[in-house]
């Protein structure tokens, strides 16, 4: 599967909003009294993380198997 280059752009974009939501959602935790809230940001900036690791993943594995099959990504 060959991705256009406005679909990498997209999903550049995308994995920025995620870094950004699940460091913003770090400090908010670290800011945070209450536990109750603390832990709702904690989990949510894990989420927002894993998203990034998962797409970041997926773009990784897609790269290695173009690369072996001979192909590049446009």
């Amino acid at each position: 599967m060959s991705l256009s280059s406005k679909e990498l752009s997209y999903i550049k974009d995308f994995l920025s909003w995620e870094i950004l939501m699940a460091k913003k959602c770090s400090h908010y935790a670290s800011q945070e009294v209450d536990p109750n809230f603390k832990g709702i940001f904690n989990s949510t900036g894990q989420v927002h993380q894993q998203n990034y690791l998962k797409v970041l993943n997926y773009l990784q594995q897609q790269t290695q198997q173009q690369a072996q099959q001979g192909g590049m990504v446009q």
